[in-house]
């Protein structure tokens, strides 16, 4: 991939680029839509998006996942409102037409005026979305039949994915419904900010950790320390792990004994070995992120969580977030409600984390439109050329390119390579 030292400002602002940016990778890539906690039971049913399209996402009443876009085949009418449920079918508040879960259409009201056949029930269903697929729990759907599968996407992605989704024999479960909320500012500031910059910790939540909410001290972001950890591009994603153990994040011994056993061998051997190491960040391009955070909820109480979330751009100066508590399922149920409570302490839309992140990309935003503040390109050269010989790990034992120090643009260079490979391709 092209070296990049800085990225135009006018690609977070261009109205153009946000409408060829739908069409070029949210209509080609592979998109978190559920986790299959939210439709255990045939009925279930969730509605997501993929860029401005309407998706519902549903489990048969032949146990079958399936996901049809939001939108009756007689006239283009959404035929569900709610957000989540369960229900036996899907009935269009335009005309009547009614759909079961699976998509088939079963009722058409005034039938016989449709011509003396009536109407085609067999083509006339909800309309399947071209590809869907399921990773430990998490559905992914694509809008593309010609877009590589979620495996080949994935690629060495996936190694570090089950650092996340594999730990627990008895898999995850996301903690009650997604929180959902708007921010004035792009998305690709959001992804960035996951996919490659620990850069800001330092400074943009300095008072969280000076105050004792995070488990992290001051020291750790100045002079180094724990959170000066390992940087890994693999394929469409990154991720981060600090030179920290399991414990020291907030896990009982317990759990950390149960990763140990459950995780493979050469995930056990990394995790946790001499210099034990633990996940911080994943992100997988464009839009989907996971944070293996912590916060102290009393004085004595330290809690980690795994937030899960997606980034969806509603126009180039609106980002929608979507933000799951994602938890192991063997673990107590103190620990889920307290592991809900350190997320919403820090990264819920009132979050003392969340709320310094809003504030530079809305304030970012705000500096784009500027006819000369445009003109001011985004500087990628932290870990640069120069520095890459010395902080590549030549005898990393796991899949991609292991980077040794959090303070690098190399996952922002990446997030914009992909980028703009996708838009420039035909």
């Amino acid at each position: 991939m092209p070296w990049l030292d800085a990225v135009d400002s006018s690609v977070y602002v261009d109205p153009a680029v946000h409408a060829r940016e739908r069409q070029r990778i949210f209509q080609r890539t592979w998109q978190f839509l559920a986790h299959d906690s939210e439709i255990p039971n045939p009925g279930d049913f969730v509605v997501r998006y993929i860029g401005d399209d309407s998706i519902i996402v549903s489990r048969g009443v032949d146990g079958v996942v399936r996901a049809v876009l939001n939108v009756c085949t007689h006239r283009g009418m959404q035929v569900c409102r709610a957000d989540l449920g369960n229900t036996r079918r899907f009935t269009c508040p335009y005309h009547g037409w009614a759909f079961e879960p699976e998509g088939r259409l079963v009722s058409v009201p005034l039938d016989r005026h449709f011509g003396p056949d009536g109407v085609d029930r067999e083509t006339m269903g909800l309309r399947p979305i071209a590809q869907l697929e399921n990773f430990d729990g998490l559905w992914f759907g694509n809008m593309s039949a010609e877009a590589p599968t979620l495996t080949e996407y994935l690629g060495d992605f996936a190694w570090y994915l089950k650092i996340y989704t594999a730990r627990d024999p008895q898999g995850t479960e996301v903690i009650g419904e997604p929180q959902r909320w708007r921010v004035p500012g792009n998305w690709k500031i959001a992804c960035e900010n996951v996919m490659g910059d620990s850069y800001h910790v330092q400074t943009t939540h300095r008072s969280v950790f000076e105050c004792g909410i995070h488990p992290n001290q001051a020291k750790d972001f100045t002079s180094g320390g724990a959170r000066n950890g390992i940087h890994i591009d693999a394929g469409y994603g990154t991720t981060g792990l600090s030179r920290q153990s399991a414990v020291e994040r907030g896990y009982p011994r317990a759990m950390q004994d149960m990763f140990a056993e459950t995780l493979s061998a050469e995930h056990r051997d990394l995790l946790f070995g001499e210099q034990p190491l633990w996940p911080t960040r994943a992100h997988l391009f464009p839009n989907f992120s996971l944070l293996c955070a912590g916060a102290r909820i009393s004085s004595t109480e330290l809690y980690p969580y795994i937030l899960m979330r997606t980034w969806r751009p509603i126009d180039a100066d609106t980002l929608e977030i979507w933000s799951w508590v994602l938890v192991e399922k063997g673990a107590s149920d103190e620990f889920k409600e307290k592991s809900a409570r350190a997320y919403v302490l820090t990264f819920g839309p009132a979050g003392t984390e969340e709320v310094d992140d809003a504030e530079n990309w809305s304030s970012m935003q705000r500096a784009f439109h500027g006819a000369e503040s445009s003109a001011i390109g985004q500087v990628l050269t932290m870990g640069g050329k120069d520095e890459m010989d010395e902080l590549v790990i030549a005898d990393w034992p796991a899949p991609g390119t292991a980077i040794a120090s959090s303070y690098t643009d190399a996952g922002n260079r990446r997030f914009h390579a992909l980028w703009r490979d996708l838009m420039e391709a035909e």
